[in-house]
């Protein structure tokens, strides 16, 4: 299909050319033989005008053959009788338009390839042949005199051979030529297109996002890659300034050029539909053959999913490190409290004691009681039992979660819990009782958020990997609330043991869903905005997902 749009192209060049060349030729010819041979003239206007109603019906017809190699056969063939009657009415071997068959020739080696362009020159030399020996015989015969618009020659015999031989031999050299030159630049083009082929192919295929700018810095190409990455189509992010487009507007101070650029680049971009992204990008100058610097080239990729398995992959190894150290000395710490804690019962009971000194002894009964408390969920957390994993229906997990909530007399009338499961079933293979305290944990401290009341939307759902959550096909359970929401120096440490800002609470709940969810091979997210409530989003494998 290609070749015949290119054929096609050329047809329509060679009307063109037609028509400039036929009115050039017999205008100036018309012009200067007005007053020397007046009965050619109409000849040559019909000539002007069969050349206009044959360019018209071709143009009719271009768009609608699909035979293009007979149809330009056709007009090559048409073309050479034109210039032999052209020749044989100005003056036959001595006709100064006997070159205009080299025009014919090497159109047909152009369009119909070598074998073409020799069959042109074979017809072409044949009619020319054809009017210099009618034209040699009328002149030294009188043969045909019927032919007066052929015109009678005063050239000698030699002189008509050589005439004609050097008008043949230049027809068949150029018709071989043309044809053997046509078909190198043919094979040039195609070698070529395949060229450029691979290389969008390359382009289109690779797993990363390339980008292309111009010195200005404005985008001059994005692959499909990119376009996945960012959101925008090709045609949109196409000349804007590719600092623009990724909302990076530090590097368009002073047009940093690319040798100033680092190596490397890790920052948050902005997505067509507003979704924020961690890029990270390596960019270096784009030459021409001359190795002069024409732009730059940028290849990236979102690392967000990389970087947030890296920062779970450090958090895993520093908790296993400090977990035996500090479940060491917990169980240390919590033998000498139970001791202290039974001494204290013991002496209670047994000792006279006055109602003041009775209060303080109650009051290091409790601490010692809570600070045991405190032992014993560090204890579980930095010794975590094995999972038991078994299929497990996610929407039933969620469910059983919100009923217990629900139930609970300090958020029961004051809280409206919305449930939004997923039509369907999801399954994914857990430890039930260790991802019900999940749960719990979550759903507790979004309705602690909301003291004075609230929402709790509690959605079951899949997700593909398109959503940019997983690589893979997962499932999600997220819960909003609509309470005052997460300071935003507090967002970086809410994962941190010991850390927290309840009076009473261990630090404890959000350190233990986090390495819960890892062992699930699982994340959670964390969106929140002071005054703006909080998003908590578990995402989970689904049954058959293979994890790693």
């Amino acid at each position: 299909m290609h070749g015949m749009d290119a054929l096609r192209t050329k047809l329509k060049w060679l009307m063109g050319v037609r028509v400039i060349v036929v009115t050039v030729t017999l205008g100036v010819l018309i012009f200067f033989q007005i007053g020397a041979r007046a009965e050619s003239i109409p000849l040559y206007y019909g000539l002007i005008v069969a050349t206009y109603l044959l360019t018209i019906l071709y143009a009719l017809l271009i768009n609608r053959t699909e035979r293009l190699v007979r149809f330009a056969s056709v007009q090559i063939g048409v073309d050479i009788l034109f210039e032999t009657t052209l020749v044989a009415l100005t003056g036959g071997v001595e006709s100064p338009f006997s070159p205009l068959y080299i025009m014919s020739i090497t159109a047909a080696g152009a369009l119909l390839s070598q074998k073409g362009g020799l069959v042109a020159a074979s017809v072409a030399s044949i009619g020319y042949g054809v009017i210099v020996d009618m034209q040699y015989y009328r002149s030294s015969y009188e043969m045909f005199p019927s032919l007066s618009l052929l015109r009678m020659t005063t050239l000698p015999f030699p002189e008509i051979f050589y005439t004609l031989s050097i008008n043949v031999l230049g027809f068949l050299m150029v018709g071989y030529l043309s044809g053997t030159l046509a078909a190198r630049l043919e094979r040039k083009a195609r070698d070529l297109t395949e060229l450029q082929e691979i290389h969008r192919f390359i382009l289109d295929s690779i797993d990363s996002g390339v980008l292309t700018t111009d010195s200005d810095g404005r985008l001059t190409s994005f692959n499909p890659k990119a376009e996945q990455i960012m959101g925008y189509a090709n045609v949109d992010v196409r000349s804007r300034l590719w600092w623009d487009v990724f909302a990076w507007p530090e590097y368009a101070r002073d047009r940093l050029p690319v040798a100033r650029l680092p190596d490397g680049i890790e920052a948050v971009t902005v997505r067509k539909d507003g979704r924020r992204v961690l890029l990270g990008m390596t960019v270096s100058a784009l030459y021409n053959e001359r190795g002069i610097a024409i732009g730059m080239v940028g290849v990236f990729q979102d690392i967000s999913l990389q970087k947030k398995r890296e920062e779970e992959s450090r958090r895993r190894q520093w908790m296993a490190r400090i977990g035996e150290l500090s479940a060491g000395m917990a169980h240390e710490i919590r033998n000498p409290l139970a001791a202290l804690s039974g001494s204290m019962q013991v002496l209670k009971k047994e000792l006279p004691l006055l109602d003041k000194n009775r209060l303080l002894l109650d009051l290091a009964v409790r601490e010692t009681e809570r600070l045991s408390s405190i032992v014993s969920d560090f204890l579980h957390y930095a010794r975590p039992r094995p999972l038991i994993l078994k299929e497990c229906n996610v929407n039933e997990l969620a469910e059983e979660t919100v009923c217990w909530l629900e139930q609970t007399p300090d958020y029961h009338g004051g809280i409206t819990f919305v449930r939004r499961w997923a039509q369907e079933s999801l399954w994914a293979m857990l430890d039930a009782d260790q991802m019900r305290q999940v749960c719990l944990n979550i759903g507790l401290n979004a309705c602690q958020a909301m003291p004075d009341g609230g929402t709790l939307t509690v959605t079951t759902r899949r997700s593909s990997a398109e959503d940019g959550v997983a690589d893979h096909e997962s499932i999600e359970i997220v819960f909003e609330d609509t309470g005052h929401g997460i300071p935003v120096e507090h967002r970086e440490k809410i994962f941190d043991p010991f850390f927290t800002t309840k009076e009473a609470g261990t630090g404890l709940g959000l350190s233990v869903v986090q390495r819960i969810m890892a062992d699930h091979y699982g994340l959670v997210q964390v969106d929140s905005a002071p005054g703006e409530g909080t998003l908590v989003r578990l995402t989970l494998p689904a049954v058959g997902v293979p994890v790693s």
